[in-house]
């Protein structure tokens, strides 16, 4: 984040780069800490997949075992949540000699208000009894494309996805690029909106991205792949979502067209699988992240910061394996709730954070 003049031949010089530094920091670093805004840590509300859970995803969507659940508000009535890798046991992957049949990503969609209790789903994308893999990946290139985001505009749904390229050591993964891909029909199908990132250059810090839809303006933040990096915005006007070319970076407290090389962090690392939401409870903008095993909570009064340096909300390895907090859009009043993946059993759960002012 911030670097440190070393070497200088004279103390003038030392000064002035000083003197520079804080002020980029202080215009774009995450600031200190602010007075706590959760009551306490987050608690378990239900298993949303899986055998056992409130949802009977096994027999009505085909889902034994799953992660992610990005969710977001469709527009009309619907929270569209998106899956990561899914399982599901039939008789084609035994005969192969392997016990889950894989397919890389499921879209689920509910209607339910009523969060105390969990989140019932009400419809897939796909068949009856089967939710289909909305992307395919190609396997020569990539092991698997997975949502990172989701939002309506413009009349359409869009999730932002990531082609993964390889597998590394916990929290590390490499991916080819991500992009856009556009639903016309509320999520059965998708197609590519020709908005890619390759990773590389600026587009690195953008492999990764929550969005948030602020009157006609979508926000969008990234982190290179992985959860290891710094967080970065863009912004765009809905209309021109699909045209990388009219995005604005923020850069040392300005917005840059066009250029992501420019973006400065606007939250600190190491964090990944971020979501952002306004909260009418606390007149701010929370974001939520995975951080070292567990979940940070940050605010904000304007999206794009200054951003608190956070709270820890669900605490590292309690609940074992836990990683991915998604913010639910229709979550009101005191009660923040999320969506959150443990690996440990490979399910996604529903979760309540009690916020103070």
């Amino acid at each position: 984040m911030r670097r440190f003049a070393r070497g200088f031949r004279t103390a003038a010089l030392a000064a002035a780069s000083v003197a520079t530094t804080l002020t980029m920091a202080i215009t774009s670093a995450p600031q200190a800490a602010a007075a706590p805004v959760a009551a306490g840590p987050a608690a378990l509300v239900a298993r949303l997949t899986g055998p056992g859970a409130i949802n009977d995803t096994v027999g009505r969507h085909g889902i034994f075992g799953t992660d992610l659940g990005i969710m977001w508000d469709n527009g009309h009535g619907e929270i569209l949540t998106a899956f990561g890798d899914t399982q599901q046991i039939n008789g084609w992957s035994l005969l192969y000699g392997n016990l889950f049949y894989w397919r890389s990503n499921v879209l689920l969609r509910s209607t339910d208000r009523y969060l105390a209790d969990g989140m019932t789903f009400t419809s897939h994308a796909g068949p009856p009894g089967y939710a289909k893999r909305l992307l395919k990946p190609d396997l020569r290139r990539e092991i698997t494309v997975l949502p990172t985001a989701g939002i309506a505009a413009n009349g359409k749904q869009y999730m932002n996805v990531m082609s993964v390229k390889k597998w590394g050591d916990p929290g590390i993964w490499y991916t080819n690029w991500s992009g856009l891909v556009r639903s016309n029909d509320n999520g059965n199908n998708w197609h590519a909106a020709n908005a890619f990132r390759p990773n590389g250059g600026g587009n690195h810090k953008f492999q990764m991205n929550a969005l948030l839809k602020v009157g006609d303006t979508v926000y969008t933040y990234g982190t290179p792949d992985g959860r290891w990096g710094n967080a970065y915005i863009a912004r765009v006007n809905q209309r021109d979502i699909e045209n990388l070319g009219k995005y604005e970076y923020f850069s040392w407290g300005k917005w840059v067209r066009n250029n992501p090389d420019a973006a400065t962090p606007v939250m600190a690392g190491p964090i990944g699988e971020i979501s952002v939401q306004w909260n009418n409870y606390l007149g701010k903008y929370v974001s939520m992240a995975s951080r070292n095993g567990g979940a940070l909570l940050r605010t904000a009064d304007n999206p794009w910061g200054p951003w608190t340096s956070g709270e820890v909300v669900v605490p590292p390895d309690n609940p074992y394996t836990g990683y991915a907090p998604f913010i639910h859009p229709w979550s009101t009043g005191r009660d923040l709730y999320f969506t959150y993946s443990i690996s440990w059993g490979y399910q996604v759960y529903l979760m309540r954070l009690t916020l103070q002012k």
